[in-house]
């Protein structure tokens, strides 16, 4: 009996239609030869010549001395002027350097092309979630699940909650327009986690139910995907507040934003290969390999659109609010330190500054004190060397 099956499961892997399967594998992997050239290409518009290059290196060296941006604003400004650099041009290159765009963007980006006749058919999917995401802030955030995670996480782990500002926090005033591109740059960097995780919902459906009518799979995984999404715009608004734990034991820092990456990277990024791999194989055997193919493209370029059109709304409409309600509440609850980390010449010094509350309010006031280019030569510089305030902790 055993040996009639051991046949009967050859012949059947016999059956595998190679050239369907060649197709699709064909089609699959179209995005990312795509992907190759344009982020080469990407490169090249956002400059790779002496001025472009010349500004790069001036505000590197002020994230190196563990400085934020606002402080120098004027200074960058007159530099970029005798570069000869636009304003606009100015911004992006600021915007390529805080939210440095990887190779899973660039297999996206196709969806920004095709993003305004395909927002209007993902439409009813974003009025759906929309509530939804409401629903999920109200218990994340006003509720206060979130921070108490966080600080269950913390006693578990023996680890501790700091807070180190990224440097282009505390801007004075935002000059770009919504529509410029170093602002799509900034809201499309936590699309491939939406995008994705939205394909990774549809394949588990997909596999776990089998079911005939795509149509159920599409609902099903429409309702999963938007539950997900909708947490994942909370927690990455939230997680916006700059904290970073820290692992004594290890030694290292790790932000608490590619934390969460960290962690949704391997486990969607290894279940969609195993996922699209498996399926694949079946479809070849009994299906139509090559429209699941094409279905899974279609898929994952409207999930991207789904996931340009959340963060984009969400951002503009709730997330200052859920950063600052969230940050409000860390400080009441584990009033974390604030730190400054700079780099001179391959040293890195760790200076505690004060604490997060009063570094917000420092970093939130209306006229900032903008310092020279003298300044920005003699950076870095500690302002609090040799004050450490008491540890609340």
């Amino acid at each position: 009996m055993k040996h009639s099956n051991t046949v009967g499961d050859a012949r059947h892997m016999a059956t595998v239609d190679s050239s369907t399967l060649i197709w699709a594998a064909g089609l699959l992997s179209i995005p990312l030869l795509l992907a190759l050239p344009m982020r080469l290409g990407w490169r090249l518009f956002i400059g790779v010549g002496h001025e472009a290059s010349q500004y790069r290196n001036t505000v590197l060296q002020i994230i190196d001395a563990g400085r934020q941006i606002a402080p120098f604003r004027a200074t960058l400004d007159d530099v970029a002027r005798s570069l000869h650099i636009r304003p606009s041009h100015q911004r992006l290159i600021e915007a390529d350097l805080f939210h440095p765009l990887t190779l899973s963007h660039f297999i996206l980006l196709p969806a920004i092309i095709i993003f305004p006749l395909a927002v209007i058919m993902a439409l009813p999917v974003i009025l759906i979630g929309f509530p939804v995401l409401l629903v999920i802030e109200y218990i994340f955030i006003r509720k206060g699940m979130l921070v108490r995670g966080l600080k269950t996480i913390e006693k578990m782990m023996h680890w501790q909650i700091i807070h180190i500002p990224k440097p282009h926090r505390g801007l004075a005033e935002d000059k770009a327009k919504m529509n410029e591109f170093s602002q799509h740059v900034i809201h499309f960097n936590h699309v491939p986690q939406g995008a994705f995780l939205g394909l990774f919902a549809w394949l588990i459906v997909h596999w776990t139910f089998n079911l005939e009518s795509w149509g159920l799979e599409i609902l099903f995984s429409t309702g999963l995907y938007i539950v997900l999404l909708g947490a994942l715009g909370v927690l990455n608004a939230a997680f916006e507040s700059d904290l970073v734990f820290v692992d004594p034991s290890k030694g290292r820092l790790v932000p608490v934003d590619q934390w969460l990456e960290s962690i949704l990277k391997p486990l969607v990024g290894i279940g969609l290969l195993f996922l699209i791999g498996r399926n694949l194989l079946d479809e070849a055997r009994d299906g139509n390999a090559v429209l699941f193919a094409l279905t899974v493209l279609t898929l994952l370029y409207g999930a991207a659109v789904v996931g340009i059109a959340f963060r984009w709304g969400y951002s503009i409409w709730r997330g200052s609010y859920v950063r600052d309600e969230f940050g409000a509440q860390v400080i009441e609850t584990l009033n974390p330190l604030s730190y400054d980390l700079t780099r001179t010449k391959g040293r890195i010094e760790f200076h505690v500054r004060m604490v997060m509350k009063e570094r917000l309010n420092t970093l939130s006031e209306v006229s900032i004190e903008q310092l020279s280019f003298a300044d920005l030569q003699e950076l870095p510089a500690s302002e609090n060397r040799g004050k450490i305030p008491d540890n609340p902790l």
